[in-house]
């Protein structure tokens, strides 16, 4: 092995030296982005079955949690898009993960909130803008002490309907365009996990309707 390396011609040896570090940075940043998928959080909406184009039931979409760092978040928004031509957005619902609540009355109290969306508007568009504010600023904050990878990690649940438009063997996506759940000095301090931050992931999902 060394006597080839020894007879290589000097072109032979930039080529191969070239190939040699493209190929670690290749691996460093696979490593870098396995590390950065399997630590950062992750929204994910959780597809329904696939439906029968005649039912009318309400269909609803969980909106998952993957995990909540050791902070406080009073507030949190998310906007989606779903096509408003086939599908009829009926509102939030609640979910499972859990804000503080008054501690007047309990000092371990926690409540879970009802995001806040126009409904009319979401149809209008096709396009859902919903968010939770705590006005205190941390007293009805979000919190890991309300979160539970398990059974407290669904934020919010979305409802939606099938149109008379809709076709057997269509598929309609629900797409999370931006997601936000943000602590006081997030700005400042880069503890907010946002989705245009790299700091939070987003899976959306599709609505299939059977053929």
């Amino acid at each position: 092995m060394i006597d080839k390396i020894k007879n290589m011609t000097r072109k032979q040896k930039i080529i191969g030296a070239s190939t040699a570090v493209i190929i670690v940075a290749l691996i460093i940043f696979l490593i870098f982005k396995i590390f950065w998928v399997i630590k950062t959080p992750t929204l994910t909406l959780v597809p329904p079955a696939p439906i029968e184009v005649s039912n009318r039931d309400e269909i609803i979409i969980d909106i998952v949690l993957s995990d909540l760092p050791k902070n406080i978040y009073p507030a949190a928004s998310s906007t989606l898009g779903f096509d408003k031509n086939k599908l009829e957005f009926t509102g939030t619902k609640l979910g499972t993960m859990m804000t503080h609540g008054d501690v007047t009355i309990d000092k371990n109290s926690f409540d879970i909130p009802l995001w806040n969306c126009n409904v009319e508007n979401a149809n209008k568009g096709g396009q859902i803008n919903t968010m939770y504010l705590d006005m205190t600023a941390g007293k009805y904050a979000y919190s890991n002490e309300g979160f539970d990878k398990k059974s407290k990690n669904v934020v919010l649940r979305l409802g939606f309907k099938l149109k008379d438009s809709a076709v057997k063997g269509e598929v309609y996506n629900i797409t999370i365009h931006d997601a936000v759940m943000a602590t006081v000095n997030g700005d400042k301090e880069k503890t907010s996990l946002a989705t245009n931050q790299n700091t939070l992931r987003a899976k959306s999902c599709k609505i299939v309707v059977k053929k």
